[in-house]
């Protein structure tokens, strides 16, 4: 007699989980930001949900949760309810760099990878009255007495200089600043040769010529600044990885739910109105990577951080 009540029991369950994953999603969504909102990454997300919205059916909530470089968002994302009703931006460089350099409350096995979302980029720029035009002038002036100045809020903002150096033999040194505001400021001060940043941070001040465009550190040209070549085309294997991002979930989502956001969530990233807004906002480009593409890019991520941070003795 137990058996059977316990039988039937779960047999009421199995019928309810599949009704609810069936039905989703029947109710609000949020989607959680590692950063305040206003930003780059704030803005890329909320034209994202406004999208997936048309495609779920439901409205998509987000919650800006900054701290820790995305530590604390994905803490918080690793501990939620696997339902399908929380979601998250899962960012690159938290994952893979900075969960190697502190302690942090989650791994990746915390999560199920749904896919991509943005490709951030970066490239080089310098002073409009500098020497410096291209790779080849930066690398050469490297070699000289003087060396190079270079602006960045850190990484993997500093990692494209670190490994010229090494690669080189120049002269590479880092003057910190604690934003990408503060650096392209004081490159128009001349304190720093060149600066490393995503393109809208300095696009303004290119087009009025008190900035020059040197090359693109990023794998692929820059949508704003296609004639110039990127660090590979000049000969360097060098490319900064870590500005993509995507949407994650706490692991253990139902099996319908997940597919059912998984291909959402890549018609959304890949259609010409997501992918033309990042373009025409941002100069950047959208990342519409699979889940299984978005987390074999992670795994590979991870190896990779951990060659630069032992490589460069990198401390937190």
């Amino acid at each position: 007699m137990n058996i059977k009540k316990l039988l039937i029991g779960a047999s009421c369950l199995f019928a309810a989980f599949t009704l609810q994953a069936q039905d989703y999603p029947n109710r609000p969504i949020s989607l959680s930001v590692p950063f305040g909102a206003g930003g780059s990454t704030d803005s890329v997300t909320r034209q994202f949900a406004k999208l997936l919205e048309n495609e779920l059916k439901q409205p998509i909530v987000i919650l800006n949760q900054p701290g820790g470089s995305g530590v604390l968002q994905l803490g918080n994302l690793a501990r939620a309810k696997p339902d399908g009703y929380t979601l998250g931006v899962f960012p690159y460089s938290a994952a893979t760099y900075i969960a190697q350099l502190m302690k942090v409350p989650f791994k990746k096995d915390d999560f199920d990878l749904l896919g991509g979302l943005v490709e951030f980029s970066y490239g080089i720029v310098a002073h409009i009255d500098s020497p410096i035009n291209n790779v080849k002038d930066l690398v050469a002036q490297a070699k000289t007495p003087k060396g190079v100045f270079y602006g960045s809020v850190g990484a993997p903002n500093n990692f494209p200089f670190m490994q010229l150096q090494t690669m080189t033999g120049g002269k590479f040194d880092e003057v910190t600043y604690k934003s990408s505001a503060e650096s392209i400021m004081g490159l128009l001060g001349k304190q720093v040769d060149v600066s490393l940043h995503g393109p809208s941070e300095y696009v303004e001040m290119v087009r009025s010529g008190k900035l020059k465009f040197i090359a693109s550190a990023s794998d692929f040209r820059l949508p704003w600044f296609p004639d110039k070549p990127t660090l590979k085309e000049e000969g360097y294997n060098i490319a900064i990885n870590a500005g993509i991002g995507g949407i994650a979930a706490p692991k253990g989502l139902p099996s319908d739910v997940k597919s059912k956001l998984e291909a959402a969530i890549h018609k959304v990233v890949s259609s010409k109105e997501y992918g033309d807004f990042l373009v025409n906002q941002y100069g950047i480009r959208a990342y519409p990577a699979t889940a299984a593409e978005f987390s074999k890019q992670i795994d590979q991520g991870y190896i990779d951080m951990r060659k630069m941070i032992d490589t460069y003795n990198i401390k937190m």
